[in-house]
């Protein structure tokens, strides 16, 4: 791994980020999390005065809707920020001029692609934090909460969040498109990866394309670690199938990345 371009890219975001970007955006960006959280509580609260379908604890393990709905959202806020930030990296350049001089410089897809998502996952990190403090009124319950295994899985989580990025970068730069692009698969990963109701819940048809999103198995396995207090031994199975299917989503995104790299530079000043 070259160093010098991950810590070049670490160096180059962070910049961006404190000089172009001022705090109204991280405002922003915070109470994005707690509106879905409080919209949530009004429904259960008054539209459905606290009630649950009798399945609704058998789907997910647990009866506290609210902290099922919280984690699910603040989950939701840190794919939509990393997933957003590191796929539309490379149409960024292309929109700025850079592109051109990106790829003639000691260009190194991993490093660079990697330093964005770390770059994310810190400022998004400080983001969530606020929610969660916010959102503590709302009655959350992590009593039950396993946190060394919390840890090991949202590593993982972020390991499939980056495999989506890729996926999605692909798409943005070869179509020069983000806000249809990226709003699209946003609204569809929030409706179909359990972000505030079981996946059960949907058609069997929709949930095929569910089981094959690495981010309904990340939610999955940061609510039970957080929620129902699991340990890696036994979501073994989950863990397994969130790597492999990970991987053919990195393995994918980088293969076709290059590809629509050489479509994005032919097409500049065409």
């Amino acid at each position: 791994m070259d160093l010098k371009v991950l810590t070049g890219t670490l160096k180059k975001n962070l910049l961006i980020k404190y000089r172009a970007y001022p705090v109204s955006f991280f405002v922003g960006n915070t109470l994005t999390g707690l509106y879905t959280v409080l919209g949530a509580w009004l429904m259960y609260k008054f539209l459905f005065e606290g009630n649950l379908a009798s399945d609704f604890s058998e789907f997910t393990g647990t009866g506290d809707y609210i902290s099922y709905v919280i984690v699910g959202s603040l989950t939701y806020l840190f794919v939509v920020r990393t997933c957003l930030n590191v796929s539309r990296s490379l149409i960024t350049e292309l929109r700025e001029g850079t592109l051109e001089s990106l790829m003639l410089a000691p260009f190194r897809r991993v490093e660079y692609f990697l330093g964005n998502m770390l770059v994310q996952t810190v400022t998004t990190s400080l983001e969530i934090m606020v929610s969660l403090i916010i959102a503590i009124p709302f009655g959350i319950n992590f009593s039950s909460s396993n946190l060394g295994s919390f840890v090991v899985v949202s590593i993982i989580s972020l390991y499939a969040f980056f495999g989506v990025s890729m996926v999605l970068g692909c798409i943005m730069l070869y179509t020069r498109d983000t806000y249809i692009s990226q709003n699209t698969l946003f609204a569809f990963l929030f409706l179909v990866c359990g972000i505030s109701f079981p996946p059960q819940y949907l058609p069997a048809w929709l949930r095929i394309f569910a089981d094959f999103i690495p981010v309904t198995k990340g939610v999955t396995l940061i609510r039970n670690t957080l929620l129902l207090g699991m340990g890696i031994k036994e979501q073994v199975f989950e863990v397994l199938s969130i790597l492999i299917l990970s991987t053919i989503y990195i393995a994918a995104g980088f293969k076709l990345m290059e590809r629509c790299e050489k479509f994005a530079l032919e097409k500049i000043n065409g």
